[in-house]
C-alpha cells in the first residue's frame, strides 16, 4: 500500500504524491494576453508560423494563431486543443480555448483565453511585386515569320499554367509583366520573379513546339555578397507549326509531332514518316499554313482513288489514293499548291 507522503492519503501516488497534492498548484499551459495577427495589405495573406497563408475567415486565423502561441509543459502530453474565435471588432477578435492533457498517466484539462490582435503590413512578395522585381525575361519569337496571334495566345495560356502549376510550391514566383509585341516580327515578353522557373518553362516550350533557347545572363548587383543576375530566356520557334506542310528535300510533307529535338513529317504522296533533327528542319519552306487545308465532299471512291468536290469552286477531281489511306466520314483533307491538289494521308 502506498501512500501520499504530503497529507498521508493511502491510494495510487504520482512522484510519492496523491492526485490532489500532486496537481496541486500545477499549471502545463501557459498563453500570452493577446496574440499579433499580421496581415499584408495588398494580397491579404496571413503570416502564421513563419508562413504566407490564403485563408479567408478571421475567425480560423485568430484560432491558429492562438494554437501557435500556446505553452505546453514538457511534462504534459496534450490529448485535444478545442478553440473558439469570436469578432470583438475588425482588428480584435476574443479566442477560449481548452486543453486535454496527460501527466503522469492523469487526464487533466485548462483553460485559456486570449484576444487575437490584427495588423496590417505587406509581405515580401506583394514588396517585390509592387518594386517590378524580376529577376528572368522569357523572350519568345518566331523564326521567318511573323507570329500568329493565336499561336501568341496559346503560348501565353501555356505559360501562364506553368506558372501556376509552380506557384503552388513556391510563393514567392509571379508574373511581374507581360508584354505583347506589335513589331514586325511579334511575339511575347514574360517578366518573372524567377530565372530558375524561367529556365524550367523555356525547354518545356522547347519541348512543346521544336524550339530552341538561348540564354543570356547580366550582373545587375551584389546581395549580402551573393551576385545577383537577371537572365533572358530567347525561345526561338521553328517557321513551322503543327499541321503544316513544307517542302523538304523537295518533296512536300505534312507537319506532325514536334519535339525539343526532332520533328516528324509524313510524306503527302508515299504516307512515309520519318524524324527529321530541328537543325536539319531549318532548311524546310513552309508552302502552306493548316488553315490553308480544305474539307472536300467525297463523291465517290475505288480501292485506288477518290472523287471530291471542291467546298467554293464545286469544282469535281480524282486524286489517288496514298498508301495505308484511311478515311473517316463523307469528307477528306486537301491540300492545293499551284495547280496541283494533295490527298492528306492522315485524316480524322
Amino acid at each position: 500500500m502506498s501512500f501520499c507522503v504530503k497529507c498521508g492519503a493511502d491510494g495510487p501516488t504520482y512522484r510519492s504524491l496523491c492526485e490532489s497534492c500532486f496537481l496541486e498548484g500545477k499549471v502545463f499551459t501557459s498563453l500570452p494576453d493577446h496574440v499579433d495577427v499580421f496581415q499584408c495589405g495588398h494580397c491579404g495573406d496571413y503570416l502564421l508560423d513563419g508562413k504566407w497563408l490564403d485563408i479567408e475567415a478571421r475567425e480560423e486565423v485568430s484560432e491558429k494563431a492562438t494554437e501557435l502561441a500556446l505553452q505546453i509543459s514538457k511534462d504534459a502530453t496534450p490529448v485535444n486543443v478545442s478553440l473558439h474565435g469570436e469578432k470583438i471588432d475588425e482588428a480584435n477578435y476574443h479566442v477560449g480555448m481548452t486543453i486535454a492533457m496527460t501527466v503522469e498517466g492523469l487526464e487533466v484539462n485548462e483553460a485559456r483565453t486570449t484576444i487575437a490582435r490584427f495588423k496590417n503590413t505587406s509581405c515580401p512578395r506583394c514588396n517585390k511585386l509592387m518594386g517590378n522585381y524580376y529577376e528572368g525575361t522569357l523572350q519568345v519569337r518566331t523564326r521567318d515569320r511573323k507570329m500568329p496571334e493565336d499561336q501568341r495566345e496559346e503560348i501565353l495560356d501555356r505559360i501562364l499554367k506553368m506558372i501556376a502549376e509552380h506557384t503552388k510550391d513556391n510563393r514567392e514566383l509571379f508574373i511581374s509583366k507581360v508584354n505583347r509585341l506589335n513589331t514586325k516580327e511579334g511575339g511575347l515578353d514574360v517578366i518573372l520573379s524567377s530565372s530558375t522557373v524561367g529556365k524550367h518553362i523555356a525547354h518545356q516550350l522547347a519541348d512543346q513546339y521544336a524550339a530552341e533557347v538561348k540564354e543570356t545572363a547580366k550582373l545587375v548587383t551584389q546581395k549580402q555578397g551573393k551576385d545577383l543576375y537577371r537572365v533572358t530566356f530567347l525561345v526561338r520557334l521553328p517557321a513551322y507549326r503543327f499541321g503544316d506542310i513544307v517542302r523538304y528535300e523537295d518533296k512536300l510533307h505534312l507537319v506532325g509531332a514536334l519535339r525539343a529535338n526532332s520533328t516528324k513529317l509524313t510524306n503527302l504522296k508515299t504516307s512515309q514518316g520519318l524524324m527529321v533533327s530541328n537543325s536539319d528542319m531549318i532548311s524546310a519552306k513552309v508552302v502552306g499554313r493548316k488553315e490553308d487545308i480544305i474539307e472536300a465532299v467525297i463523291v465517290t471512291e475505288t480501292d485506288r482513288e477518290v472523287q471530291v468536290m471542291h467546298p467554293t469552286s464545286f469544282k469535281v477531281f480524282d486524286l489517288k489514293k496514298p498508301p495505308k489511306f484511311e478515311r473517316k466520314g463523307d469528307t477528306v483533307k486537301v491540300f492545293q499548291l499551284d495547280e496541283e491538289y494533295y490527298l492528306l494521308p492522315l485524316q480524322g
